[in-house]
């Protein structure tokens, strides 16, 4: 189905509705829909500093499913998830 196809299927139960709101509507709907499906999968690559355990993700990522380490060798050592709490405490 097409955009405007959607906008008049709206229309017809909400016809006093501008486009520009069914269009934001229809836009959030995707979304949702999207990170509930995990439809849309991505990788994320930043630089990791020593002794340093918590990062700023970016505010796009919904579920983290796997950390790779690759230490600038191009191969991604895969870091298994961890189960209980940390031996060492981060106070930062």
């Amino acid at each position: 189905m097409k955009l405007k196809e959607m906008i008049e299927a709206v229309r017809q139960h909400h016809p006093r509705m501008t486009e520009a709101e069914i269009i934001k509507l229809l836009n959030q709907g995707m979304d949702n829909y999207s990170s509930k499906t995990r439809i849309v999968k991505g990788s994320y690559t930043f630089d990791t500093v020593v002794d340093q355990r918590y990062y700023t993700l970016d505010p796009m990522i919904i579920e983290i499913m796997e950390v790779a380490y690759d230490a600038g060798t191009n191969k991604g050592r895969a870091i298994p998830r961890l189960i209980n709490r940390p031996e060492e405490k981060d106070i930062t």
